[in-house]
């Protein structure tokens, strides 16, 4: 059977399941036509996807020149920092990159964000309060959503206080569609962000302090960074520091406002319950649609008669793993009773990856949500959607998912 796919279809971006469905039916991995002429193959068993992501056949790297800049084009020099980053790299060069993140990202160190993390949580739902207010409706996305994750890797990397305002419209402008912004706005945001990561690392070489991007930048030798790996660890930790938590949020808001059953049983439970809504979203929901890129080292055989020959590209599918009816019953119902504590707990999902590139920023992701739905919905007890979820846009493409848009109004 010949599979084909346009990633950019908004009804598959709103509901890729069935198509992945039919991919894990058909075998452990499907070559699929892209809507742009390429091929890819793509893994969707949650067995097989387990295996590909710790299996160093399947490398990270790059094809030679992706990323390259190029002159006169503002956007170049900072998508050419951000392909460095350690998520493209395997072996020496990656376990070197991870140790030193690993170092900064120590469970302590997350963990005594908390009381930071509210107080930007209030400041952003004070916010949204008043726009609520003022409009009588407000975006959840845009109002909620992605303004905390990013507040709060401006803590991770030390941004001062008057230049946090300009970062989240940068973020912003990059993050958005083409067709969103006038023409030539995402390309200069790019530049600006770039300009200002570089000033960023000279400014605490010179004089650090105590958020986590200072450690990297002062790391001790020889495992040090330079100038092009810190600029590849910022653009990092600022995209993969939102996205997911971003999307996260979003996904979790609207499963709840979709279930009053389950939006009140969250906010009768407890954090166990809201522990539970969270790693059922990150299953259920997948704000990480699939893995990095990659590409077979070598033929890889995943048996059933299905080799990947070598030089593939490959995505793992994390969104269709987690909806492996081998490993989930009924995996299409959301249902965060799966993860309360007991001896009938779902199996641990892969919505943060595995193997060695599997997502240092899952604790901080966990930390933010834990934190900051349940104030959600205590600000706003009345809150309702205000468009009917099936109308509801998602961010097209295969490496994130998520609503772009979740209006929203009170009762």
């Amino acid at each position: 059977m010949t599979f084909s796919l346009d990633p950019a279809d908004p009804a598959f971006a709103r509901d890729p399941y069935p198509f992945y469905a039919a991919l894990r039916a058909a075998g452990p991995a499907t070559r699929v036509r892209l809507a742009n002429g390429t091929s890819a193959w793509l893994v969707t068993g949650h067995r097989q996807v387990r295996a590909a992501l710790a299996d160093p056949r399947f490398s990270n790297v790059p094809k030679p020149n992706a990323g390259r800049a190029r002159a006169g084009c503002p956007a170049d020099p900072a998508r050419a920092a951000l392909a460095r980053h350690m998520l493209n790299t395997d072996g020496p060069d990656h376990r070197r990159l991870r140790h030193l993140a690993v170092a900064a990202f120590t469970p302590r160190r997350v963990d005594a964000m908390a009381d930071r993390i509210r107080q930007l949580t209030d400041t952003v739902l004070a916010g949204l309060s008043d726009r609520l207010h003022r409009d009588g409706t407000a975006d959840l996305v845009d109002d909620f959503a992605f303004p905390l994750p990013v507040l709060v890797i401006g803590e991770v990397l030390g941004v001062p206080e008057r230049d946090r305002a300009d970062l989240r419209t940068w973020t912003y402008q990059v993050g958005s569609p083409a067709d969103a912004l006038p023409a030539g706005t995402t390309e200069r945001a790019w530049g600006r962000l770039h300009a200002y990561f570089d000033q960023l690392i000279a400014d605490k070489r010179r004089a650090p302090g105590e958020d986590l991007f200072s450690s990297l930048v002062h790391a001790a030798e020889p495992d040090a960074l330079d100038r092009d790996d810190l600029l590849a660890m910022a653009f990092l930790l600022l995209f993969a520091g939102y996205e997911t938590t971003m999307n996260l949020l979003a996904s979790a808001s609207l499963a709840l406002l979709t279930d009053p059953g389950e939006l009140a049983a969250a906010r009768d439970g407890g954090p166990d319950r809201w522990a539970a809504v969270i790693e059922e979203t990150l299953r259920h929901g997948s704000p990480l649609e699939g893995a990095t890129w990659r590409r077979t080292t070598e033929d890889v055989d995943l048996g059933s008669d299905t080799v990947i020959p070598a030089g593939s590209s490959v995505l793992v599918v994390l969104a269709a793993a987690n909806r492996d009816p081998e490993v989930y019953p009924d995996p299409d119902r959301f249902s965060p009773d799966r993860y309360l504590p007991g001896t009938d707990r779902a199996p641990g999902h892969v919505a943060f990856g595995h193997g060695p590139h599997v997502c240092l920023g899952a604790r901080l992701a966990r930390l933010e949500a834990q934190l900051a739905l349940p104030r959600l919905f205590d600000a706003l007890p009345t809150l309702r959607l205000a468009a009917d979820p099936a109308d509801l846009p998602y961010r097209p493409g295969l490496l994130v998912r998520g609503p772009r848009r979740l209006p929203v109004r009170p009762a």
